[in-house]
């Protein structure tokens, strides 16, 4: 199995080159690099080409602005049986990548394979936050009903076409609703002993009780069927 990773992102000059060259020590030797950049203004995708096999630049292909739309652009540029998408400011456990990679290869059945997500720092309040996301994906994944954070997933590349990819017209919560999707289709795991870090920047501009209660909107609108863009991505606050 060939494995692309796709890294979507727009204004990440200060981090694509760390995490580009930290994702080529922990994916296999031979993984196609793909790098969706969403008409940044600064030095990304300029940054981006040193360490990627593509980096595709939203043009007059790729007119969507959400995060959902930057995943697939990179995805239809994606060789690989297995995708990776990874943001630009996560980086997951290398012994993660090598199961989820054995899983995928060894049970056909699995269509999707997360991880537990972490903050890159330690302070109560950031960890308390990702602590109540962290146990909402458990709950769900024993009950069925998957919703894994995007913001490092497998998926098999087929399984991924089969459902559409990611909904580009939301704005919010687009990982959780394709993960309940593919789940349909084959089974999703959650392998709860591994980890991905990821940057704490939303909860230190919006405060925990700010995120909190965005992040409670959009979770709500979800689970009612609303497509929301009140949840604030990335792009919203750098």
């Amino acid at each position: 199995m060939k494995l692309s990773v796709i890294v979507p992102a727009l204004n990440e000059e200060k981090i694509i080159c760390h995490t580009l060259r930290e994702l080529k020590k922990r994916l296999p030797k031979g993984t196609q690099i793909v790098v969706a950049d969403g008409k940044s203004t600064d030095g990304t995708a300029a940054l981006a080409r040193k360490y990627a096999d593509v980096v595709y630049e939203r043009g007059r292909d790729w007119q969507a602005a959400s995060i959902a739309a930057g995943r697939n652009a990179g995805a239809r540029k994606a060789k690989g049986d297995i995708f990776l998408f990874n943001d630009a400011d996560t980086l997951p456990q290398k012994e993660f990548v090598d199961k989820a990679l054995e899983i995928l290869r060894m049970q056909p059945d699995v269509v999707s394979v997360g991880c537990v997500v972490r903050p890159d720092v330690s302070d109560w309040n950031t960890q308390l936050f990702f602590s109540i996301l962290n146990g909402i994906v458990r709950v769900s994944t024993a009950i069925g009903r998957p919703v894994i954070a995007g913001n490092c997933v497998f998926y098999r590349a087929d399984a991924f076409w089969k459902v559409h990819g990611f909904d580009e017209d939301m704005h919010a919560s687009e990982d959780q609703d394709l993960s309940l999707r593919v789940s349909k289709i084959g089974r999703v795991v959650l392998l709860t002993q591994y980890t991905a870090y990821t940057s704490n920047r939303r909860l230190q501009q919006m405060g925990f009780l700010g995120l909190l209660n965005d992040w409670g909107h959009t979770t709500v609108n979800f689970l009612l069927g609303k497509k929301t863009k009140r949840y604030a991505i990335v792009r919203e606050i750098t």
